[in-house]
């Protein structure tokens, strides 16, 4: 990490942190005072507390060492719980082309609701969220929440009209409802800044992957099921059982495997843990603390950083259901068969993994991670034009461009990690960004109308204007960035005598507007 006496040219490229992850280094001073935690400060002032509070060196190579260890512990289970909760809140869509519809009788808009009752869901479990994130252990938290989903999943099996059809999606949303905000936590708490942004493309990505596995699984079922008029099950009620119970036995394995935080990693050695404090501390935020704090709470509110966020993940989700709901119906309306339409869906999963992938690395190595979400967003808005005025094969390219709008999600989802400090505060603004998303997943199924069938060209027109305006909402926010990084080193350079820092200044759970010598990646 950089050493904090360096000066404040040192600190920022272009209002940008600079790259520190060749090498992390920390000033080897003398052993100072013990080390006695703060009410409120960071879980990190306990691993610390273990060494006496002496900075320790972190070479390069054991830094790599490290980062290892934890990628092979950390992002295998966190991937393939995020790739279940996309699969499993999409299946809907595999079972309105496998039988669903006729099977209950479905009628008009009704699947458009049983398509957005979900988030429904999600957003009355957001703000209990909030404090449930913090309260208990967090590995143990979404242990449970992946449990009961994948048991409610399972149930949809079971139903036989609209009306349960409505009960279980939207229990399965106030399910889901943490894995968002607890997914930026984990990131924030495994990684450096530096490592953040490719992490949340890699575990954003695996939505391509699920996409990919849904459209084959669906059309193998849909053939070998779908074809049988004496199968015991139907082939969306196979569907929900084989993913409802899959996620369930994820669940529980969740709760003995993932730890809470680095504190109780148990494939770390007590010197592992510290020297990861130290690989992090340049975040300027530790791994958590379980204080809520009514300061940081009402900070996220007024930090106009949360809203740009916000509008984004709202705006950007509009559109969501050409992707998840209605993905197939939409292909079909291209002129296409229903059966076509499950295999012919899964490209946009590969094109997104591809954006994703390549983007994020892109952004890791050249530290620019907004103009590389920009650039990505510029062919998925020539895309969402191909798919309002071309039919057949060019509109299917455009339906396969928009797989890059991902992308922006991925970067809000980075820049909520290492971009916003404070527990209490990330939290907050984590799901405030995952109510917008659900807002916006509510209305995205209603602005594909029956009556705008087959080519749904209204929804079409909208996304066009929708993709363009979050492409500069991307350029405000670096805009911000830019201009609070310049503010300070102004400010560092104009106080340079009297700039002093609290020791261990990093871990007292100040928020990213509090603490000055944060400094926002771009």
């Amino acid at each position: 990490m950089a050493d904090t006496s360096a000066t404040p040219s040192q600190h920022v490229r272009d209002g940008a942190p600079l790259d520190d992850s060749k090498e992390v280094h920390v000033s080897t001073s003398q052993p100072q005072a013990p080390i006695t935690p703060k009410s409120g400060a960071d879980a990190a002032l306990n691993l610390l507390k273990e060494t006496g509070g002496v900075r320790r060196p972190v070479d390069a190579e054991t830094n790599k060492r490290l980062l290892r260890k934890i990628d092979l512990h950390i992002m295998p289970l966190i991937c393939i719980v995020y790739f279940l909760q996309y699969i499993d809140k999409t299946a809907i869509s595999y079972a309105s082309v496998t039988g669903i519809i006729k099977d209950t009788g479905l009628h008009g808009n009704q699947f458009n609701w049983v398509a957005s009752i979900f988030f429904f869901g999600q957003l009355a479990f957001e703000f209990p969220t909030i404090r449930l994130i913090q309260l208990f252990p967090l590995a143990k938290y979404v242990a449970v929440n992946v449990t009961i989903w994948g048991t409610v999943l399972a149930s949809l099996a079971a139903c036989k009209s609209y009306a349960s059809l409505l009960a279980c999606r939207f229990l399965l949303g106030a399910a889901e409802a943490a894995v968002v905000p607890a997914w930026v936590i984990f990131t924030s708490q495994w990684y450096t800044r530096n490592e953040q942004a490719f992490r949340v493309g890699i575990w954003f990505s695996v939505c391509g992957a699920a996409q990919m596995f849904g459209g084959y699984f669906a059309y193998g079922v849909a053939n070998h099921v779908g074809s049988d008029p004496n199968a015991a099950l139907k082939g969306w009620q196979i569907i929900f059982l084989f993913l409802g119970l899959l996620t369930a036995l994820i669940g529980i394995s969740f709760w003995f495997v993932m730890p809470d935080s680095p504190e109780f990693a148990g494939f770390l050695t007590t010197e592992e843990k510290t020297l990861h404090v130290e690989r992090i501390r340049g975040n300027e935020q530790g791994i958590g603390s379980r204080t809520f704090k009514w300061d940081q709470f009402r900070e996220a509110l007024t930090d106009p950083m949360t809203w740009l966020y916000a509008f984004w993940i709202f705006a950007a989700n509009i559109p969501n259901s050409i992707a998840t709901s209605f993905g197939n119906i939409l292909v079909k309306g291209m002129g296409y068969t229903s059966k076509e339409s499950l295999l012919l869906v899964t490209p946009l999963g590969a094109y997104e993994i591809v954006a994703l992938v390549g983007g994020t690395w892109i952004a890791m190595k050249t530290e620019q991670r907004l103009y590389a979400c920009i650039a990505i967003h510029i062919p998925a808005i020539i895309g969402a034009i191909l798919m309002a005025t071309t039919n057949k094969v060019p509109a299917l390219i455009g339906y396969y461009l928009s797989g890059g709008i991902p992308i922006g999600w991925t970067t809000i989802l980075g820049l909520q990690a290492s971009n916003v400090a404070g527990s209490t505060k990330k939290v907050t603004v984590s799901v405030i960004g995952t109510m917008a998303y659900t807002i916006g997943n509510i209305i995205s199924p209603q602005t594909f109308q029956a009556r705008d069938s087959p080519r749904y060209l209204p929804a079409k027109v909208s996304i066009v204007i929708l993709y363009f305006l979050i492409t500069c909402d991307l350029v405000l926010m670096r805009w911000l960035f830019v201009r609070r990084n310049r503010l300070r080193v102004e400010e560092k350079n104009a106080r340079a005598e009297e700039w002093k820092l609290e020791e261990n200044h990093e871990f007292l759970d100040q928020t990213d507007l509090v603490n000055r010598e944060f400094r926002y990646a771009l």
